[in-house]
């Protein structure tokens, strides 16, 4: 698998990562990299997938990308200097209003 290239998928949560990799489990043994994959998104992941996928609805509506929204359900910034260190490179300016939004959603989840 080395060098070859890959088409980026849709964007996942940790908590959906860990979901698919069990699955992939119970068909047979994982590879050393699903099994580093595994080990890595049951350590960080802090919600479960069903309430990932209703913040990432949440957050997708007040404007932001996919790939935002993952970012931002897995780190769970708990400040908005940091929700807004994160947002930087949306094509989208929040307001403060916005950002409040945002981590309310976001403390409400966890």
């Amino acid at each position: 698998m080395i060098g070859k290239e890959g088409t980026p998928g849709p964007a996942l949560t940790l908590s959906k990562v860990k979901d698919v990799i069990e699955q992939r489990k119970k068909k047979g043994e994982l590879t050393y990299e699903q099994q580093l994959a595994e080990e890595h998104a049951k350590k960080f992941a802090t919600i479960s997938d069903s309430a990932a996928d209703k913040m990432t609805k949440d957050l997708m509506d007040l404007g932001m990308s996919e790939a935002a929204a993952v970012k931002l359900i897995d780190i769970m910034p708990k400040s908005p200097m940091t929700v807004k260190q994160i947002l930087m490179n949306e094509n989208k300016t929040f307001s403060e209003d916005e950002i409040t939004k945002i981590v309310s959603i976001i403390k409400a989840g966890a």
